[in-house]
């Protein structure tokens, strides 16, 4: 299920890191193990989480990676959905009904 406007990945870590655990941007850089540019890209939503990121949140707020991978591909969904009519490409009607659910 797809929500609609989703925030940007790096807004629900800011809200996690910054606003509710107290952390600067260097002290949060630091616990994750990443360089405060990284960190700082993705709470400005200049970047986004990769598998990686989603691994060393999971670790340092004791979530799940695919919490992480999830937030960021409904993210990505909604965004890439907003261009849906745009995209113009033709289906492949033979192979397209292999994966129409029976």
């Amino acid at each position: 299920m797809v929500i609609h406007n989703p925030l940007h990945p790096g807004e629900i870590v800011k809200e996690a890191l910054i606003d509710g655990a107290g952390l600067n941007v260097t002290d949060a850089a630091k616990k994750l193990g990443i360089s405060r540019t990284a960190l700082s890209r993705l709470l400005n939503c200049h970047s986004g989480i990769s598998p990686e990121m989603a691994l060393r949140l999971s670790k340092l707020l004791n979530t799940s990676i695919e919490m992480w991978i999830n937030i960021q591909a409904q993210y990505d969904t909604w965004q890439i959905s907003q261009l849906s009519k745009k995209i113009k490409v033709k289906p492949l009607d033979k192979v397209a009904q292999l994966f129409r659910p029976r």
